[in-house]
């Protein structure tokens, strides 16, 4: 098996922090670095499609998406993610809180679900895009690449803290987390499957992927007088990795990422091999994939919102 023996904290200026909080906090940085670098080569068109008429709020004085707007979006992220991380956890420990309801809303105890921060968080960030009149579908595009790159590293920097470990082992690659700790899982010194790794790993190959893929799909093969030569075609935007659909079809390879590592975590199976998260995975799957195949659907509620929106705006000035 694989051994680590490290401290898993790190105490700067008398201050004690955890290895694994500090790698966090450099992926979120990363992210956010990486998505303000990308939108920075985002021109606007006068009306981008699946978003409102780009006005002079949404950009800048060279027409490209306002950075600021970032900023305020990433922290609309937040209280969303807390929210559905909580929301989730309560259904993984379903029968636990039924009986003590109250626990739910105590932050001193449990913790939280990433599929549920990640689904919540994605929303509040959107509803405060919305209040800002930014051009989601253009975020979005921008921001999908970045935010699987964030949840692949985000997993494997729980490794600095021992948590995350799956199913236990006495295969060649279990890992072992010796020491004091303290560690992040429950008889962390026990060899068990390294699950956090294998779904950063399966998540950074889906971000790999998705990053590629429009280059590979330039590829054309020429043939000339006999001889075969390698060509490109004229760079487009693929309907499924571009704008909304782009994030939604990255965050579908998420799930699926996930729903595949969850096989080696030590939650209870409640039906068959299926844990409680794997059925919300599930069920986000499904709805990715009718947000996909269903466009019309999409810019139906899109046309409500801005008729239920419009009449306020005039009344009010």
């Amino acid at each position: 098996m694989i051994r680590f023996d490290f401290d898993p904290t790190v105490s700067p200026l008398g201050l004690t922090v955890r290895l694994e909080t500090l790698a966090l906090g450099g992926v979120i940085l990363l992210m956010l670095v990486l998505v303000a670098l990308m939108a920075d080569r985002v021109s606007l068109p006068t009306d981008a499609e699946g978003d409102d008429a780009a006005g002079s709020r949404s950009r800048d004085s060279a027409g490209r998406l306002r950075p600021d707007d970032l900023i305020l979006i990433a922290f609309g992220v937040v209280p969303g993610a807390v929210v559905g991380g909580r929301l989730g956890y309560g259904l993984i420990h379903l029968d636990y809180y039924r009986a003590n309801p109250s626990g739910l809303t105590d932050p001193g105890q449990g913790g939280l679900a990433l599929t549920l921060a990640v689904v919540f968080g994605t929303l509040s960030g959107l509803a405060v895009a919305r209040l800002l009149a930014a051009p989601i579908g253009r975020w979005l595009g921008v921001a999908g690449i970045p935010v699987l790159l964030g949840l692949g590293l985000g997993k494997l920097a729980t490794v600095a803290g021992g948590e995350g470990q799956g199913t236990y082992s006495d295969s060649s690659w279990a890992t072992s987390f010796v020491g004091p700790g303290p560690w992040g899982s429950a008889n962390a010194g026990y060899p068990a499957f390294p699950s956090q790794v294998l779904e950063g790993g399966l998540i950074l190959v889906a971000a790999a992927i998705v990053a590629a893929l429009p280059f590979l799909l330039r590829i054309r093969v020429r043939r000339r007088q006999g001889v075969v030569r390698p060509g490109w075609s004229p760079r487009r935007e693929w309907p499924l990795l571009s704008g909304w659909r782009g994030f939604v079809t990255i965050l579908g390879l998420w799930v699926v990422a996930r729903f595949a590592a969850a096989f080696t975590w030590r939650d209870a199976r409640v039906f068959g091999p299926l844990c409680v998260e794997q059925f919300v995975l599930l069920a986000l799957l499904v709805v990715l994939v009718v947000g996909l195949l269903t466009p019309p659907g999409v810019r139906w509620l899109q046309r409500g919102w801005a008729s239920r929106r419009g009449p306020v705006l005039d009344s009010g000035g």
